[in-house]
Order: C-alpha cells, then sequence, then structure tokens
C-alpha cells in the first residue's frame, strides 16, 4: 500500500466523524467572524442616546452572547468527532500491525530488532493518531479561519486588509524554510528514538551478566552516545523551533500595530468608525490563532509523514505466500498422524553469521513415524538446533526437502504446521503472570478446552508439582517477567507442562532437559511418554541418559548424520556415541 492509499485508507475508516467535523469546524469559524460584526454595530451604536439605538445595542449584545453559547456547543462537538478517529486509527493499526508482526517470517525479525518495533509502535502511532486527530482539527479549522476571516476583514476595508497580508507573507517564506529543515531533523529524532529503544532493550535482557561483569561503567557510556545523538538532535529541532516557528506570531503583532496606526489614520480621515476598527481588531486575533497553531500542525505533519513510513516498513513487508493459504478441517484431519518425512536436508544460513557458502546442514535423511519416538545426539555447534528451526519451519528451507505424510511444509502455512507439530526449546519465554496462565497460554484456540485438572496432571508430568506445593499461591503463583521468579530448571519443566496440556501429533523437545539433575530427566520422560502415547516424540540432546529410551536415536556432527539405531546397537557401533555414553555415566556417578 502506497503512502496516499495509507493515508486515504484510515480517513475513509472514519469518514462519517470527518465529515460532521467538517461541519462543526465551519460553523465554529462562521460564528466567529460573525460575533465581531455584532460587537462592531454595538460600539457605533454606544455613541447615540435614542431609545431605538438602546433596543439595537441590546438587541446586538444578545446575539453576541448567544451566538458564543452556540460556538461553544459546536466546537466541542467539532474537537469529539475530530479528535476521536486519531484513537480509533491508532487502535486499529496497533492491532493491523501486531497482527503482521505474527505472521511474518524469521528474516524479517532479524533485520527489525525488538526495540526498534517497540519504538515503532510507541512513538509512531503516536505521531500517526496526532496526524488523524489534532492534525485533521487545526488543519480545516486553519483552512476556514484563513478564508474566512479575510472575506470579513475586506468588507471593512480593502486598503487595511492588503496592508495585513503583506507581513504575513513575508513571515509564511520564512517560515517554510525552517519548515523544511525541521522535516528531516523529525526523521533523524524517530530514528534516534527507535536506536536508543533497541539499545536499552539489549542491555536491559543482559542486566544480570553487566552486573556480574562490573560493565556498567560501559553500558551506561555506550547509552549515553545514543542519548547524547537524541539530545543533540532534539536540541536541533528546539532551535528551529523557537526562531523559525514564532515568526508568524511577530508578523501577527507587526499586523496589529499596522491595523491600529492606519486604523486611527482611517478613522481621522473618517473612512472607518471606531466600532469598525474594534472589529478589525478582533479579526486580528481569530487570524492569529490559526497562524500560531500553523507551526503545531506543521510539526503534526511531519511527525505524522515520517510515523506512516516507519510503520509502512512493516505493513508492506512480504509474507510468504504459503503463509497466506489455510487448511480447512477436512484437510487437517487427513494429515494427522502422518510420517516426517526428511530427505537430503541441507541449509546454509542467508545471513552474515556463517561463511559465504558454508552448510550447516547436509544432506540429512531420517523420518519418525506416528507415535515413534526419536532421539538427536550432538554436542554444541553441530547443527541440533538449526534442525530443529528447520523442521518447525521456524527458518524458511527450499521445496522438496521435509515432508508430513505426502505434503511439502514448505507449502503449509506456518500457522497450520504448528498446529501439527509443538516445539519446547531449552529458553523457554514466560510471561509476567502466574503459572497457571502462563501453562495454559496457547490453549486458548477454538475446541481447546482445559481444565484446572488438566494443569494439575501436566505438573506432575512435568514433575513440578512438588516445587509448586512449596509456593504460598501455589499454580496462582506469579512468575515474574520472563519467569525471574523461577529457576532455570523450574523454567524448562514448565514449558513442558505447557506442551503437554493440549494434544499435537509431534513434540519436539530441544535440549529442554540440560537444566534439571539426571534422575529428574528420567522421571520427566517417562511422564513424556506416558502423556503422549500414539504422538511422535523427537529429543534433541546433548545427553546420552535423555535418549537412552528412544526407539531411534541420530547422532549429529558437524550437519552431517555419522550414525544412527537404537541405544544399545549405538554402543556397539558409533565410538563417538559410546564415548560419550561413558563420560556423562562417570559425570553421572560423580554427582
Amino acid at each position: 500500500m502506497t503512502k496516499s492509499k495509507f493515508i486515504i485508507h484510515y480517513l475513509m475508516l472514519n469518514k462519517y466523524s470527518y465529515l460532521l467535523a467538517i461541519v462543526c469546524i465551519f460553523v465554529v469559524n462562521f460564528l466567529q467572524v460573525e460575533i465581531p460584526r455584532y460587537i462592531q454595530l454595538a460600539v457605533d451604536l454606544l455613541n447615540q442616546a435614542t431609545l431605538e439605538s438602546k433596543a439595537a445595542l441590546l438587541d446586538n449584545v444578545q446575539w453576541v452572547i448567544g451566538l458564543s453559547v452556540i460556538m461553544v456547543v459546536v466546537r466541542i462537538l467539532s474537537r469529539i468527532y475530530s479528535l476521536n478517529p486519531g484513537r480509533i486509527t491508532e487502535a486499529a493499526l496497533k492491532n493491523a500491525v501486531f497482527h503482521r508482526l505474527n505472521r511474518l517470517p524469521t528474516t524479517f525479525h532479524r533485520r527489525y530488532a525488538s526495540g526498534k518495533l517497540i519504538s515503532i509502535i510507541n512513538n509512531d502511532l503516536t505521531g500517526i493518531r496526532l496526524f488523524y486527530g489534532i492534525g485533521f482539527l487545526q488543519l480545516f479549522n486553519i483552512f476556514f479561519a484563513l478564508t474566512l476571516t479575510p472575506i470579513w476583514m475586506w468588507r471593512i476595508s480593502p486598503q487595511l486588509t492588503i496592508y495585513c497580508v503583506v507581513p504575513i507573507v513575508v513571515a509564511s517564506i520564512i517560515f517554510w524554510l525552517g519548515f523544511r529543515k525541521l522535516r528531516a531533523l523529525q526523521a533523524q529524532r524517530l530514528i534516534c528514538l527507535q536506536d536508543l529503544s533497541e539499545q536499552l532493550m539489549n542491555y536491559l535482557a543482559g542486566i544480570d551478566l553487566i552486573k556480574n561483569q562490573q560493565m556498567d561503567a560501559w553500558a551506561t557510556s555506550e547509552v549515553n552516545k545514543v542519548n547524547r545523538q537524541l539530545f543533540d538532535c532534539t536540541m536541533k529541532i528546539v532551535k528551529i523551533q523557537t526562531f523559525f516557528m514564532p515568526i508568524l506570531d511577530y508578523a501577527n503583532h507587526f499586523m496589529k500595530v499596522l491595523i491600529l496606526g492606519l486604523g486611527g489614520y482611517y478613522l481621522l480621515q473618517s473612512q472607518l468608525t471606531i466600532g469598525e476598527i474594534t472589529a478589525f481588531l478582533s479579526y486580528s486575533v481569530l487570524l492569529a490563532l490559526p497562524l500560531m497553531h500553523l507551526g503545531r500542525i506543521a510539526t503534526v505533519y511531519q511527525m505524522g509523514m515520517i510515523s506512516i513510513d516507519s510503520v509502512q516498513s512493516i505493513l508492506n513487508s512480504e509474507i510468504p505466500s504459503t503463509d497466506t493459504l489455510r487448511m480447512d478441517d477436512t484437510e487437517k484431519s487427513s494429515l494427522r498422524g502422518s510420517t516426517l518425512s526428511v530427505k537430503n536436508l541441507s541449509y546454509r544460513y542467508p545471513n552474515a553469521e556463517h561463511e559465504p557458502g558454508e552448510l550447516v546442514l547436509k544432506n540429512l535423511n531420517f523420518s519418525i513415524k506416528a507415535g515413534e519416538k526419536v532421539g538427536v545426539l550432538g554436542s554444541i555447534g553441530s547443527g541440533k538446533s538449526t534442525l530443529v528451526n528447520c523442521l518447525n519451519h521456524h527458518l524458511s528451507i527450499a521445496a522438496g526437502q521435509i515432508f508430513w505424510g505426502d505434503q511439502d511444509i514448505s507449502q503449509i502455512s506456518r500457522k497450520d504446521w504448528r498446529s501439527f507439530v509443538r516445539t519446547i526449546t531449552q529458553e523457554p519465554f514466560l510471561f509476567s503472570a502466574t503459572l497457571a496462565e502462563n501453562i495454559k497460554f496457547g490453549a486458548h484456540q477454538p475446541g481447546q478446552n482445559t481444565t484446572d485438572l488438566d494443569v494439575e496432571q501436566v505438573l506432575k508430568l512435568s514433575q513440578l508439582s512438588a516445587d509448586v506445593r512449596r509456593f504460598s499461591a501455589g499454580d496462582q503463583t506469579l512468575v515474574g517477567e520472563k519467569g525471574i521468579m523461577l529457576s532455570g530448571g523450574q523454567k524448562q519443566r514448565l514449558s513442558i507442562a505447557r506442551a503437554l496440556l493440549t494434544p499435537c501429533d509431534l513434540i519436539i523437545m530441544d535440549n529442554v532437559l540440560s537444566a534439571v539433575d539426571y534422575d529428574t530427566e528420567r522421571s520427566i520422560l517417562k511422564g513424556v511418554f506416558k502423556r503422549i502415547q500414539g504422538q511422535s516424540l523427537l529429543v534433541v540432546s546433548h545427553r546420552v541418559s535423555a535418549l537412552e529410551y528412544m526407539d531411534n536415536i541420530l547422532v549429529l556432527q558437524a550437519g552431517r548424520i555419522i550414525a544412527r539405531g537404537t541405544h544399545d546397537q549405538l554402543l556397539k557401533s558409533s565410538s563417538y556415541y559410546r564415548e560419550t555414553w561413558e563420560l556423562q555415566r562417570h559425570e553421572e556417578s560423580a554427582a
């Protein structure tokens, strides 16, 4: 969607509210220029002492009061109808942006750090809200004020009106020179805000490391650098707003001097009356307000245009065509309980994390049948996590390498694919909520109704129920941000409980038992086996003890499968497997 289409789309979203706002704004401005006319007539009647003049004076005063009351009511309506669409647009865009972010592939999230995305959602969407709210209100306020007010001034004195326009034109030229420079600085400021947000997110995520390694001085220095850039940019904006933006206000003051000076001369020449000069001064005030607001509307317009560019960088990002295709219930049912087949899987990362041309996975071939339990053993750097991210379609893979039944998973939308496959990662993410709420997270899909009994059952299977009983609030205990109140092992067991709560066809456990002892590991695996009877299981680990009860074990080294078989078969046929097993048995005995 182009920027012009974007602007029109969200204008049309609240078209009726905007139409009512335009009508109300016009009525307000019309009443504003009509009231000084009655003031003019009232002032000119002050010098007359007849009964008719007193009655006319009273009528004019009543007209001024009545029109003022009506103007107040209509002004309130104009603000309601023009400002509310800004909030509605902001809410709609937040939903659209989050929905888009949830569907965009990993390649997008590698380009945009979380801090930048948070800055866009907070700062840039605020700019768009002002653009569609206060920006719309002031735009039409200025338009009607600058068209109606000069017409009413022209009716009183064309010559004096022309003299008043000259300083406004000169000031407008100077104003636009500053406006052009201000736009570039506003864009630079939003980028600085995004950089600062990104850096703060990174340092807060690693705050424990910064404290332990006594890196606080270095972190403070790095934040100060980015903060200084933001400060310098903001100060440049303030200087322009201080020296260029008020120029229109100065021109208005000069216009009042012209009105008093030339108006006094025309009064002496009997070309104007005191009432007409009074009305002219009132019109100058009405002309001053939109001129002063012109600087504000210019800033809002700039922020809005720049913010729209940032938001469009998300909304216009391409979603893979396969992710737009969704299966119906019949298609999903036909694929339930299928075999996962991996055929000549090779993968290299598309960015600079690895050397150009280096394959992380090299011609892998294996399958996982329905109900089969397969293990993958490998040391750090062997490609285990990359394999998992290919299997769960977290990474984009080429067609013809991984199949679910006879269906190529590269042609299945990620959302559909994750209804078949559930991954338990080695770094579980926990929300700042209760234990029960974290377990139930993701179990709110249609047809997936969970109970407290289900939660209690999966807590037992994941060997976490004893820990939960020791908490004063039980499963209603708040775990804190990212589960800060729990140990590493408790976090991993909680993520296992979450995965076991609702059924799926294949569970992938990516080194999730590394933070628990060997006895707890065996107990958890026995509980998982009991829970997922009939479901497939893939356990990825560098610990042989987690794999000895698997139906089939793959030994992965440097991206290749160097051996495969059952635990007993590999002890005989693979020296790497046997040496790893003996070393870990020694460690277990020592522990």
